[in-house]
């Protein structure tokens, strides 16, 4: 009597069970694809249990609430670290990402409704329009609101390089839609398997075997790219990083023990003779550019190392426009007459937006004027006995914009240089979350990125996506003031060439938005039977 009273409840509450669990297991999955956890298969199954459920045809309101749920639950455990920042800011943005989410169940659950059980082959159109939605949606995060591209569905990969090479052609959004599309392929396919064990009926599944032939072209075929390697040295790099507490950053009292932070760890590798050192953002506590004490001090250091440095530091350029800029000091010759400026501003952070709008703002925001965006990429030459290297740079988050450091490399980037201040976000799981995009942009552009942070993470990236140095102290962390020496080299096939994508750019997001457009209206037109189960 009991199992059958258990059975009956189990019947009757299978579509608030099936809820709950689309909701526990997604959020649960999504979290677990992404630093810190970094279980990157769970990328492949994480939008599963939501499929399944939709196709219980819920509500749209029980899908739009579900997703936005499992959204942010999802997200303010990944940016949890922003909470050193801003709480307030912690709580809106996590939701804003967790629209998005929402915006892509409620896309699915109606294709799903137009398309499912109405034939075999429906489940083809479905299955790439609910990958090519993903990969919309993810792109439109890139700019809305100033843009927030953090941690695409391709990030969670970063530690896979086999998945990431086709990104040289479709950028990272092949990667999402690859992704996207398997979970959709093995939520039918589990569909098929369960319905055989009932009715002992075999039936193709043709969406499976898409994502299958997909999954198989994005990676394992695209190994051949990193086969046949010529390295060659591009230079001998080292890699400052002083760990100054963002507390102290600009308290006018650290000043001295700021700057002595910065000589001190930077002469210490002299002695491993780089051919050049780099910083990280706006390590000094007043700008080079408008400043001539600040100028000829770090002028005197790179000629006591004997070693041009790349330096992150404010440019006051007058009174009002003050940029986040990195230059190029060079021994005895001193600053390089060109710096590059950091072309997206963090909002909030570096500027507030319509600041004439809302002065209140002030009170909750303390910035005291705003920096100005940069506007052009601004390749510094890093010129060297026998070869000059040029260096596109990115500042801070834009590294995550994929469109900087394509922009960098049409400009004849050789290297991409990172620097950042993670000082801000603590010792806490930003630091990887970060450096997962440079892996991105290094195979999309297949340029070797140099990252260097203020208090992690810091190392070297190939062009193919593999770490191939870090900088870690004696316990493995990544979080100490110091710096080491690396012998950075690269594959010299690509030397001079530009990837597809790097030429042709998000072509590939246009593609979906045709393939979703050309889905949606044969959707809402389609009149095939539905299947009756």
């Amino acid at each position: 009597m009991l199992i059958s009273d258990i059975s009956d409840w189990f019947v009757k509450n299978r579509m608030t069970l099936a809820q709950a669990l689309a909701f526990a297991l997604t959020a649960g999955f999504y979290v677990a694809a992404f630093p810190p956890f970094d279980f990157p298969e769970a990328g492949f199954v994480l939008l599963i249990p939501f499929l399944l459920w939709l196709r219980m045809e819920p509500s749209f309101k029980s899908v739009a609430w579900t997703g936005l749920a499992a959204g942010w639950v999802a997200w303010f455990v990944l940016i949890f670290w922003l909470r050193h920042v801003t709480w307030l800011g912690l709580v809106l943005l996590s939701g804003v990402v967790a629209a998005h989410f929402m915006l892509w169940a409620l896309g699915t659950a109606w294709l799903s409704r137009r398309l499912m059980g109405r034939g075999v082959w429906m489940g083809l159109p479905f299955a790439i329009g609910t990958a090519a939605l993903w990969v919309i949606l993810e792109h439109v995060r890139g700019w809305i609101f100033t843009g927030f591209p953090w941690l695409p569905l391709s990030a969670s990969q970063w530690s896979r390089p086999i998945m990431l090479q086709s990104a040289t052609f479709l950028g990272a959004w092949g990667i999402s839609f690859g992704l996207v599309l398997l979970n959709a392929g093995l939520a039918a396919y589990s569909v098929r398997i369960v319905d055989y064990a009932r009715t002992r009926t075999k039936t193709f599944c043709p969406e499976f075997y898409l994502a299958l032939l997909v999954f198989v072209s994005l990676t394992f075929l695209q190994t051949r790219h990193i086969s046949g390697q010529e390295r060659e040295p591009l230079f001998r790099a080292a890699a400052m990083q002083p760990a100054i507490p963002q507390e102290e950053k600009w308290d006018q009292a650290y000043i001295k023990d700021i700057l002595d932070q910065v000589e001190n760890n930077t002469l210490r590798l002299g002695p491993m003779e780089p051919d050049v050192v780099f910083w990280p953002e706006a390590v000094l506590p007043y700008p080079i550019k408008g400043d001539l004490a600040m100028q000829a001090w770090v002028e005197r250091l790179a000629t006591e190392i004997d070693a041009p440095i790349f330096a992150g530091a404010l440019a006051a350029e007058s009174e009002e426009v003050w940029r986040n800029s990195v230059y190029l000091i060079r021994p005895k010759w001193g600053m390089f007459p060109e710096y590059y400026s950091k072309r997206h501003m963090v909002p909030f952070g570096e500027y507030i937006p319509f600041r004439n709008l809302w002065p209140w703002i002030e009170k909750i925001v303390p910035i005291d004027g705003d920096l100005y965006p940069g506007e052009k990429s601004t390749i510094l030459p890093l010129s060297m006995p026998n070869r000059t290297i040029n260096i596109g740079s990115l500042i801070c988050y834009e590294d995550v914009f994929p469109n900087l450091a394509r922009k960098s490399v049409l400009d004849g980037a050789a290297v991409l240089f990172v620097g950042t201040n993670s000082a801000w976000y603590g010792k806490s799981s930003a630091s990887f979350q970060h450096m997962a995009h440079s892996v991105l942009r290094a195979v999309e552009n297949r340029r070797v990125v140099y990252r260097v942070g203020n208090d992690g993470w810091s190392g070297w990236i190939d062009e193919y996506g593999n770490v191939r140095d870090e900088l870690l102290d004696e316990e493995g962390k990544i979080w100490f003031s110091g710096g080491t020496t690396w012998e950075v080299d690269r594959d010299k096939r690509w030397k001079g060439r530009e990837t597809f994508y790097t030429e042709y750019g998000d072509w590939f997001v246009a593609c979906c938005w045709a393939a979703l457009v050309v889905i949606a209206v044969f959707a809402k037109f389609y009149r095939g039977r539905r299947a009756v189960f």
